[in-house]
């Protein structure tokens, strides 16, 4: 990264206040660049303001997402430009995946799904950012992480650098130097309060001129012109200093200084003596769990059994994935601990599959929620994690922290483009003999639009309603009455003209059309 700091080429008209502020922060080349550059820079800030109020003033959550991604990625791209830094391979791939969430939020109504997507944006960007900024080919997951949480707090740092260099950029124009306009604004500044005044006095005596003058005023002072510059000023502060976070600590990543490893042979104590514990217990999943019950004890069910301990035993392989990995790092290499943590990653397999296994004895006995459904992802991510941190393990050079973050991107990416209520919604029609009313509450009310399909084809057929109970008795003969049955109906539609009434041209959402097709259908 020095190296590429000594090649950026330095304007020769410096401003002043800047270069004098850079020379006591002592800040990055790429710092001092953008501060310099302050009229570029500033301008990408401002673009960006402006697109983050034009989608998302008044607006939900939709194709609006979609366009903002690609905008930034587009303006990342002019930025790395100006910066003379050459876009990595590891970005193209961050920049795909945040488009691809992008993309996954204009096609979903799930809350949960849009405020994941949010999130996996931010965290991607910023990775990407520090990807380009540093030479990170050597970093441990320890060190990437430790930037990934510090580069927030570097942006905010920067709030006071946008404000300083705009009045630094200002004062070295050509029109803030020229007599005249200086002249014609203390004009404006001194002659504001005496029109205020003098407006209110003239509006008060004719009532037309007062109406006039209330009308400019309630549009020129409305709320709406107010949130308008708010959002346009905070979406300009937030790119200037995200630009100015990103860069201030580049070229900084020689000064890391290596972790002196310990004695190997104090994790080879602990991982025996936790080995032995999980050979018990693997021994126990093997025979009791995975037998198909057959010598399970009497006094447990099979969903009763699934249902003990499944969030303990994920805690626990979470544990084991840290341990090994503070093994790895903060140790001595060792044959013996090799073995060990290669005994302690088949006992974590055992446990995950045991986990999984638990789930989907439980989702057979109380059905399949959202929740549920994503702890599998969870366990799914789990597994292929586990298998890199064992690779690690092995092989030093492995890249184990970009394994995981293109393991966790590609599995959720997946997951969110699949529509898991749509799944979900299927799986309690086609997977459960008898629905009761609570059934059909969970489908219609807790369910998003994603499963409208399915959803409401099966509420609008009278056939379905003749199985559909008031409890879980499936005894039970009390069948839900037509009014129920025609009140279910209708707020589900009323539900999903909502939906339709609150979305625009900007927040276009896929999953929300689509409901609304099977309106106008019926």
């Amino acid at each position: 990264m020095e190296q590429l700091n000594n090649n950026l080429p330095v304007s020769g008209e410096e401003n002043s206040l800047v270069t004098e502020i850079s020379l006591i922060k002592n800040e990055s080349l790429l710092l001092n660049k953008v501060r310099k550059n302050f009229g570029y820079f500033g301008s990408i800030s401002l673009i960006f303001g402006v697109l983050f109020t034009f989608f998302f003033y008044k607006a939900g959550l939709g194709i609006n997402i979609t366009l903002f991604t690609i905008s930034m990625v587009v303006l990342l791209g002019f930025i790395m430009k100006k910066l003379n830094v050459t876009i990595k391979k590891f970005t193209y791939f961050n920049y795909i995946t945040v488009i691809l969430l992008g993309i996954s939020s204009a096609f979903t109504s799930s809350d949960i799904l849009l405020f994941l997507n949010l999130l996996g944006i931010l965290l991607i960007l910023a990775l990407s950012l520090i990807h380009q900024f540093f030479d990170d080919s050597s970093w441990d997951l320890a060190k990437s992480l430790i930037y990934l949480i510090k580069l927030p707090f570097l942006c905010i740092a920067m709030i006071a650098t946008p404000f300083i260099d705009c009045v630094s950029f200002l004062k070295d124009t050509k029109l803030f130097k020229n007599d005249k306009f200086r002249n014609i604004s203390l004009g404006i500044l001194i002659t504001l309060p005496l029109l205020w005044i003098i407006v209110g006095l003239l509006s008060s005596a004719d009532l037309l001129f007062g109406k006039l003058t209330g009308e400019v005023y309630d549009l020129l002072f409305s709320s709406n012109i107010f949130y308008i510059i708010i959002m346009i000023l905070f979406g300009f502060l937030a790119c200037y200093c995200i630009i100015c976070g990103s860069v201030l600590k580049s070229g900084e990543e020689d000064k890391w200084k290596a972790i002196n490893k310990g004695d190997a042979s104090i994790a080879i104590t602990a991982v025996t003596l936790l080995g032995i514990v999980y050979a018990v217990f693997c021994g126990i999943q093997l025979i009791y769990l995975f037998s198909n019950g057959s010598v399970l004890p009497v006094e447990f069910t099979f969903a009763e059994y699934a249902r003990r301990g499944f969030f303990e035993l994920l805690t626990v392989t979470i544990i084991n994935i840290i341990l090994m990995i503070i093994c790895t790092m903060f140790f001595k290499e060792s044959k013996v601990l090799r073995f060990l943590l290669t005994f302690m990653t088949i006992c974590t397999y055992i446990m995950i599959g045991s986990a999984t296994y638990r789930m989907l004895l439980y989702i057979g006995a109380y059905n399949l929620t959202f929740l549920r459904l994503f702890v599998l992802l969870f366990l799914l991510i789990d597994t292929f994690i586990l298998a890199g941190v064992i690779v690690s393990v092995y092989h030093k050079e492995f890249p184990l922290f970009k394994f995981c973050v293109t393991v966790i991107a590609i599995s959720y990416i997946a997951f969110s483009l699949v529509k898991p209520d749509y799944f979900i919604a299927s799986y309690h029609v086609n997977n459960k003999e008898q629905l009761n009313i609570d059934d059909i509450y969970y489908m219609t009310h807790e369910l998003s639009l994603d499963a409208a399909p399915v959803v409401y084809s099966y509420i609008t057929d009278d056939k379905n309603w003749s199985n559909i109970t008031y409890n879980f008795d499936e005894s039970n003969d009390d069948i839900v009455d037509n009014e129920t049955k025609n009140s279910y109906i209708e707020s589900y539609k009323q539900r999903i003209e909502n939906w339709i009434s609150q979305k625009e041209i900007r927040d276009f959402n896929y999953s929300v059309y689509n409901a609304s097709k099977l309106l106008n259908n019926k």
